[in-house]
């Protein structure tokens, strides 16, 4: 089948949309992708993908703007319907992949005019959830602005639109599955997990690297990615000055300057600050060596309709390093830790806990905790069992 993927983002760094792209090409499909353009020249071809891309910058002010307002009042892009729209007829698109919830309207609406196009709904989070959890964080004025130009009223509008409409339906943990089902109305045969996995031999490439300069001595506890209130960090760093001294904190992200801000001045008020290391934002070549470094890595998400229903990509890049874990008892992330025996598992928001919970591992011989996580890795936490999946989603939609 000739597969078109559409992407409200860039590429290649969406590494969910390339190790998808990759398992259906190594099943004999077709893979075209109509994405955002970045900055600077960017290649026609990634790894055997043609790829076409939209300068929004190509477009007037005017035009920008009824867009702006068709998605906003109607969950429906403009702009990207033609563009989707000549990107099928041209390839002679047999499926569209839509990634995200954002899109899939759009993606509906270019499929019937097409005719005999399918749809594949790639939804990487409970997008309700997170644009509530994301709204909650910024300024009284956006907010208000968010509730009153798009609810989330009316976000789960579409989101039940998409579950119900699409030819199939993909999500990454077995939690999504079930609010996709139980809350959306989805058809159980149709609503399939392709998890967040990581790819061994990607992984595997970069680890074997030296360790980098930044990173401090002793037992080193770190967390990989973006920082923002419900990340968790703030626990983290509360939890510090409970444990002993030669324990420190390595954040590899960043997040806005206000989260960077306010998590700076939490380590000072804490009296931790010279315990806590911020590298910023890294290359994404290089955290694996960061994480291979740490004694002990960490996902310290708080709970929420959107926690509750997704895993992070950094969860099964541990575990393939043989970095022990900790998570908070949130979602798939306490089921999944349990589960594997990679690590430990703490109370979200408890610093009291997880400080107790990190002396506790101090000196201890953590390997068993790697070994588990490797080994789950390899297994039914792989991408390629994942990519399998994939693959047998595709295989269904040939009969339907």
């Amino acid at each position: 089948m000739k597969v078109g993927m559409l992407l409200r983002g860039t590429y290649p760094e969406d590494i969910r949309v390339r190790k998808e792209a990759a398992a259906l090409r190594a099943a004999g499909h077709e893979v075209y992708l109509l994405c955002l353009a970045g900055e600077g020249t960017e290649p026609a071809a990634v790894d055997g993908v043609a790829v076409e891309r939209i300068d929004w910058d190509g477009y007037g002010v005017a035009t920008r703007a009824v867009n702006r307002a068709s998605y906003l009042f109607g969950s429906f892009d403009t702009i990207w319907f033609r563009r989707a729209r000549r990107f099928a007829s041209v390839h002679d698109i047999d499926v569209l992949h839509v990634h995200d919830l954002p899109l899939v309207r759009t993606g509906l609406w270019v499929a019937r005019s097409l005719g005999d196009v399918a749809v594949v709904a790639d939804l990487h989070e409970n997008y309700p959830e997170a644009m509530a959890q994301y709204r909650s964080e910024r300024s009284l004025v956006e907010r208000v602005q968010g509730r009153l130009l798009r609810p989330i009223s009316r976000i789960k509008t579409a989101e039940r639109e998409a579950v119900q409409q699409a030819d199939a339906l993909v999500t990454v943990v077995e939690e999504a599955r079930d609010h996709y089902i139980e809350d959306c109305g989805g058809d159980p045969d149709r609503v399939h997990v392709v998890s967040n996995t990581v790819d061994l031999d990607r992984i595997d490439g970069m680890a074997h690297t030296p360790i980098p300069e930044d990173v401090p001595d002793g037992f080193v506890v770190s967390y990989v990615g973006a920082f923002g209130p419900h990340r968790g960090l703030e626990t983290l760093i509360r939890a510090l000055s409970d444990t002993p001294p030669e324990v420190s904190l390595l954040l590899v992200g960043a997040g806005s300057a206000e989260s960077d801000r306010r998590l700076r001045e939490l380590a000072e008020s804490e009296g931790v600050a010279d315990r806590v290391t911020f590298t910023g934002w890294v290359d994404f070549a290089d955290v694996p060596r960061y994480i291979a470094a740490s004694d002990l890595a960490t996902v310290p998400h708080r709970e929420t309709g959107h926690t509750a229903t997704t895993v992070p990509h950094k969860l099964f890049q541990y575990m393939a390093l043989e970095t022990p874990v900790l998570v908070t008892d949130v979602g798939p992330l306490g089921r999944i830790v349990r589960e594997t025996e990679s690590g430990v598992v703490v109370p979200p928001e408890n610093p009291t806990v997880t400080a107790e919970t990190i002396s506790g591992l101090v000196g201890e011989d953590l390997s068993h905790y790697g070994e588990a996580g490797r080994r789950a890795v390899e297994g039914e936490y792989g991408w390629a069992r994942d990519a399998e999946r994939l693959r047998r989603v595709y295989d269904g939609l040939t009969t339907r």
